[in-house]
């Protein structure tokens, strides 16, 4: 093990909440890097509501029956696949730029964590590497968007499916970037290219993080999207510029999902829902799961937060798929919450986007073990014997005002 590696794993053992691992990532990135991670869209209303309605969300634990009980049992299933814990790994967008080691840092820890990765459309990493770095154990997911309009996105789903990806995440709540005030700030906007020129104007920002910016250099500054540069248009790569061009003219419709299931030929979730009857019409349309969220806050504000629409959503589609949520998740008791209104898992961003972005690979294993051990220790103080244990008489919601 390198200097640089022992770095990090020392700042990992500083992480003992994600709060702590936030912090750590803000010392460690520059402001407009750890804004790209932090910030929300409009006034950032959705995104603070996120994490209220999971805190309003209490708990009614049952006393006296857990003697002689061993650990909880904190497996569970996510379209077949038998994960640890019912927390997954959302995606995230340019995680290069954040640590060099990126989506194939995220892939490696969520498959010592025995749970899913899902990889962005937005990556520098190419889909052969990460499902490398995932392993056979639990394949990752593949999260579309539709690069190059249609046809691109049919070559992107193929390249998925080749690469063994085990799900396709088809994002439905981007069909032009969010107003994210944060991001225009420092005129951010995709392609994001982070090169001497570009580092240098940012020079005041950056002068402050060495490290960060030596571990750049050494990966030569590579943030392309080598998935949207894989998307061929008259026998030709497209350039991500291109590409994005014809994804916001191109944004993903219901009646999209019977050939990308075709084409992927496995399961196809829809993530963005926010409403029952969003997600009735996508039970119609033949979708394996449903993500309920709002992208963190990060496209439309003042939408619903993910908690309350997932009690919503689950009225209304029961257990016709599977759901899951994201949004405002930053402690294992925030997941408990989820899966006990009957979500098959919570899935996480911010969070592991913080411990990549404070001490790599290492940083995002420490993220995953604090919800572990946090999930255990709410099933103990719960009385419950496992995961498959919990419901709905666990839980208190807030009052309806």
């Amino acid at each position: 093990m390198g200097g640089h590696e022992r770095r990090q794993v020392r700042l990992a053992a500083r992480i003992g909440t994600v709060a702590d691992a936030r912090r750590l990532a803000r010392r460690r990135v520059p402001r407009p890097v750890f804004d790209y991670m932090e910030g929300g869209a409009g006034s950032e209303q959705t995104m603070r509501d996120n994490t209220a309605a999971v805190e309003a969300v209490g708990f009614s634990p049952r006393m006296g029956v857990t003697t002689g009980v061993p650990g909880p049992d904190l497996r569970t299933t996510v379209l077949g696949t038998l994960v640890s814990m019912p927390l997954l790994m959302s995606p995230v967008g340019f995680t290069r730029m954040m640590d060099p080691a990126g989506d194939v840092a995220g892939a490696r820890a969520a498959a010592g964590a025995g749970t899913l990765f899902t990889l962005s459309s937005m990556s520098g990493h190419t889909m052969a590497e990460v499902a490398a770095a995932a392993g056979v154990a639990a394949a990752p997911w593949f999260q579309l968007y539709f690069l190059g309009g249609r046809a691109g996105a049919e070559q992107l789903v193929e390249r998925a499916r080749d690469s063994g990806y085990g799900a396709l995440v088809v994002t439905l709540d981007t069909q032009v970037p969010g107003n994210r005030e944060r991001d225009l700030r420092y005129r951010l906007s995709p392609p994001l290219v982070l090169n001497r020129r570009t580092v240098t104007k940012m020079a005041p920002l950056v002068v402050a993080h060495p490290r960060w910016l030596a571990d750049l250099a050494r990966d030569r500054f590579r943030l392309e999207l080598v998935n949207a540069a894989a998307v061929q248009a008259e026998g030709r790569p497209m350039s991500a510029a291109e590409a994005l061009m014809h994804w916001v003219g191109s944004p993903p419709r219901w009646e999209d999902f019977e050939w990308l299931a075709k084409t992927f030929g496995g399961p196809v979730i829809a993530k963005g829902i926010l409403s029952g009857d969003d997600a009735r019409r996508a039970v119609d349309c033949g979708v394996t799961a449903i993500v309920v969220s709002n992208h963190g806050g990060r496209q439309l504000d003042s939408v619903p937060a993910t908690m309350t629409a997932l009690v919503e959503v689950l009225d209304a589609v029961g257990d016709q798929v599977e759901v899951l949520v994201d949004g405002g998740f930053r402690r294992g008791a925030d997941v408990v919450k989820a899966v006990a209104l009957g979500a098959r898992a919570a899935m996480i961003g911010r969070p592991w986007a913080y411990g990549l972005a404070a001490a790599g690979q290492p940083g995002v294993e420490r993220v995953l073990s604090v919800f572990r051990e946090d999930i255990d220790r709410t099933l103990r103080l719960l009385g419950a014997p496992s995961v498959q244990a919990l419901d709905r008489d666990l839980v208190r919601l807030p009052p309806q005002g």
